[in-house]
């Protein structure tokens, strides 16, 4: 009976843990490097997605420009005082480009196409604006009224046009053009004429 008890208890007793043999397990090592691969391949992805979706729409440049302008006269000779308006309305700071920005001015004397619109002429000198500006900040408003432009003595209407280019994008920047007109006419009544002391 003694016999029966010690085998017994010899069933009964667990056997060892098996044990790893030490050493290199190349299987291990690719299964690691998946994951870690599938971990940055994650993280570029995102990156990308931040960049191209989320920051290029919060952070687009995104501006206001206007244009107004006074008719002064001293005597008889009348000039044309325009005043550019420029308003950052994104959420990132916009480099100002000198290259291709300016603006134009054309005058017209009364005489109407077939199609009875005004015809213009002039426009051949681009001046020149927000020199003092080499960007504008997020909220920031400025503006250009440094210049009075003499008009002809039979001029009864001045269009204005201003082009403004800044870079867009990310990584890869390319410029983006504003632009704005605006059409102005003489007063001849000297009651209302702005006169330049």
């Amino acid at each position: 009976m003694l016999d029966r008890w010690r085998m017994l208890a010899g069933a009964m007793i667990v056997p060892p843990p098996a044990t790893v043999e030490p050493g290199f397990h190349w299987k291990d090592f690719w299964e690691t490097a998946a994951h870690i691969g599938e971990l940055i391949s994650l993280l570029f992805a995102g990156i990308w997605a931040y960049f191209n979706f989320i920051r290029s729409r919060t952070y687009y440049p995104r501006m206001e420009l206007g244009i107004n302008g006074d008719i002064r006269a001293k005597d008889k000779q009348r000039f044309l005082v325009p005043r550019i308006t420029l308003k950052n309305i994104g959420n990132s700071q916009i480099k100002l480009i000198q290259d291709g920005t300016g603006f134009k001015v054309f005058t017209a004397t009364g005489e109407v196409s077939a199609k009875g619109e005004l015809l213009w002429s002039g426009g051949e000198h681009t001046y020149e604006m927000f020199l003092d500006h080499k960007w504008i900040e997020p909220g920031e408003s400025i503006f250009e009224e440094s210049t009075a432009i003499p008009l002809p003595e039979d001029c009864v209407a001045v269009r204005v046009y201003a082009r403004l280019v800044a870079p867009v994008g990310w990584p890869q920047k390319t410029n983006n053009v504003w632009r704005c007109s605006i059409v102005l006419g003489p007063t001849y009544s000297e009651e209302r004429q702005k006169v330049i002391s």
